[in-house]
C-alpha cells in the first residue's frame, strides 16, 4: 500500500502568513511511504523490528530520529555480516536527496523497537512518527500507519 503526505512543519503554523499551498510548488520536500510494519514482539519480550520504504521528492532531507506510539524508543539500525556474525548498530541519521528511497527492512537497515506495548498483535495499526530536517534547518514530521504483523508475515 502507498501513501503520501505533505509534511508538518515544527514549529508549525507558518502556513498562516503565506499563501495557501502545500508539497514542493513551495519548495517544502514531499514524503511518501509504502510497507511500513511493526512485528509483534514474541515470547514476552518488549524489543521488535519494524521496516518502511520512505521516498522524498522535491528537495534533500535528513532522516534525524523515529517514534512510535506503541513503544518507547524507536531507533534506527543497520545490519552487516561479518565473519558469518551478525552486527548491528544504530545510526544517528539518514541522508535523503530527492528522488531517493530509503528501505528499512529485515537484514538490512531496519528500525528497531523497544519497550514495545505487549498488547499489540497481528493485525492491528500503530504511528511511526520520522523527523526530518532541511538543510535550511527546517524540522519536518512525517506520520506514518504501520501495520502489526506477526512472525513469518
Amino acid at each position: 500500500m502507498r501513501r503520501s503526505t505533505a509534511l508538518l512543519l515544527a514549529p508549525a503554523m507558518l502556513a498562516a502568513c503565506q499563501p495557501a499551498s502545500t508539497g514542493a510548488e513551495n519548495g517544502t520536500p514531499v514524503l511518501s511511504y509504502e510497507n511500513a510494519y511493526i512485528m509483534a514482539p514474541v515470547g514476552g519480550r518488549d524489543v521488535s523490528v519494524g521496516g518502511i520504504s520512505i521516498s522524498v521528492e522535491g528537495g534533500d532531507l535528513t532522516l534525524t530520529g523515529a517514534s512510535s506510539d506503541v513503544a518507547e524508543t524507536v531507533e534506527t539500525h543497520t545490519m552487516a555480516m561479518d565473519d558469518g556474525t551478525m552486527k548491528m548498530r544504530p545510526v544517528e541519521s539518514y541522508e535523503l536527496k530527492a528522488g531517493d528511497t530509503l528501505v528499512f527492512e529485515r537484514g538490512s537497515d531496519h528500525l528497531m523497537l523497544f519497550g514495545v506495548d505487549p498488547d499489540i498483535a497481528s493485525g492491528d495499526t500503530a504511528n511511526i512518527t520520522f523527523d526530518f530536517e532541511t538543510a535550511e534547518g527546517e524540522v519536518l514530521t512525517l506520520e506514518a500507519e504501520a501495520d502489526i504483523r506477526a512472525m513469518g508475515e
